[in-house]
């Protein structure tokens, strides 16, 4: 019984950080500031591993790219106004996060991101409309 309550109070636990910490960021967006989102990313280009890889966007309002930052990866630079497109289900790292796949403009490859359904309206905004997660 205890385990249950554990497992429980960790789940309602991460919820609820989590619900304060998407309206932390976009009180910070909506104010001009950078912020960080934690992300899943995988690549199509060559020479970048198969798999999902862990890090964080970094968006900066009304900036022309997104980077994201992987200790396995590095850097990397999605430049802004590309289009989204369905990820294969199958493929996914995590079940518990929304996946989507972003081609940035100009590039043939597709990046594969995966955050959690709450950023997910942020990420697609800052992505498709950099200046659209600022408000005035």
């Amino acid at each position: 019984m205890g385990e249950l309550a554990a497992e429980l109070t960790a789940l309602f636990a991460d919820g609820f950080l989590r619900r304060l910490h998407v309206a932390r960021t976009r009180r910070r967006l909506a104010a001009g500031r950078p912020v960080r989102v934690p992300c899943s990313a995988r690549s199509g280009r060559p020479g970048q591993p198969d798999g999902y890889v862990n890090g964080r966007l970094r968006i900066t309002p009304g900036a022309a790219r997104v980077d994201f930052d992987s200790r396995v990866l590095g850097h990397i630079e999605l430049a802004c106004g590309g289009t989204f497109h369905e990820p294969e289900p199958e493929a996914w790292h995590s079940q518990d996060w929304a996946a989507t796949a972003y081609l940035p403009p100009g590039d043939e490859h597709p990046v594969h991101l995966q955050v959690d359904s709450r950023y997910l309206p942020l990420v697609r905004a800052a992505l498709t409309d950099p200046r659209s997660v600022r408000k005035g």
